[in-house]
């Protein structure tokens, strides 16, 4: 008969654990890929000789089924200017890979400009902006929830703010936003003039069936305030990097509530009766 309780605690164990632990389910599905925008513009000037340069749309598409990537890289190839030789490029990537249990996403611009040799900046002013506005995604069963069961959806990552050169002036911003029916459901701001790191942590709730649209964007704008004497090399540098993993957790049924109460019931119940007769042999 002991054998035979110990079973049945266990099985009332094994029990309470199922039926809690079956809540943990459920994944995205991206909907649509939305509109990204990619945008640069840049003006110097050095030994009152202006050079600028301006670059917008210029992602190249490689997304498939459930996965977003956008991708720029370009390094442009080295110009005179004044008494300088100048080098620029930068580097824009969107990354969204919903084809797991949980939904990987990446957001990273960076940009820099270098001058090397003799002579003045007089000026220098950049702005960069990348974004993905209407990204949506789909809470969907993945062990058998039924739609319009009860989720949680938690976000969690890192935005890095990195600043490099000689600017006077730096703005750089990461936002994340997530909106249900057009209204918001959480959201991210960071904004920063220089070097940081900030931890996020979003949470939301929703059901099995719901679709959510994702709005992303870095920001970076720099100037140089006073003409900078050119002394060997000068560089206006940053990058902006946001990254983390969406998801998603089912809330268990009401009946599921209940079996596990049954079994934390029936564990009890079992352990009690078998203290009770050990107990009394021992008296």
């Amino acid at each position: 008969m002991t054998h035979l309780r110990q079973h049945g605690v266990a099985l009332a164990a094994l029990l309470t654990l199922a039926s809690f632990t079956s809540a943990h389910a459920a994944r995205l599905q991206i909907v649509s890929t939305g509109t990204p925008v990619d945008v640069i513009t840049q003006s110097a000037t050095i030994d009152g000789i202006t050079a600028s340069r301006s670059v917008t749309g210029n992602l190249a598409d490689a997304s498939g089924t459930d996965t977003v990537l956008l991708s720029d890289f370009q390094v442009f190839e080295p110009s005179a200017q004044g008494g300088a030789n100048v080098s620029d490029g930068h580097t824009h990537m969107v990354s969204v890979d919903a084809t797991g249990a949980s939904t990987s996403l990446t957001l990273d611009a960076s940009h820099f400009w270098q001058a090397s040799g003799t002579g003045s900046i007089e000026s220098f002013e950049l702005t960069q902006s990348l974004s993905l506005d209407g990204l949506v995604l789909r809470v969907v069963a993945d062990a058998g929830e039924t739609v319009g069961q009860s989720v949680t959806v938690n976000f969690s990552g890192l935005a890095d703010f990195l600043l490099g050169g000689s600017a006077s002036v730096n703005d750089l911003g990461l936002s994340l936003d997530v909106l249900k029916g057009g209204n918001g459901v959480a959201s991210y701001l960071g904004l920063q003039s220089g070097t940081g790191s900030e931890a996020l942590n979003l949470s939301f709730s929703g059901v099995v069936g719901d679709e959510f649209t994702v709005l992303l964007s870095a920001y970076q704008a720099a100037s140089l305030t006073q003409p900078s004497a050119l002394a060997g090399e000068a560089t206006f540098a940053g990058n902006m990097l946001l990254q983390g993993q969406f998801t998603v957790t089912a809330v268990p049924e009401p009946d599921a509530w209940g079996m596990g109460l049954a079994g934390l019931l029936i564990a009890g119940t079992l352990a009690r009766r078998r203290h009770a007769r050990f107990g009394g042999l021992q008296a």
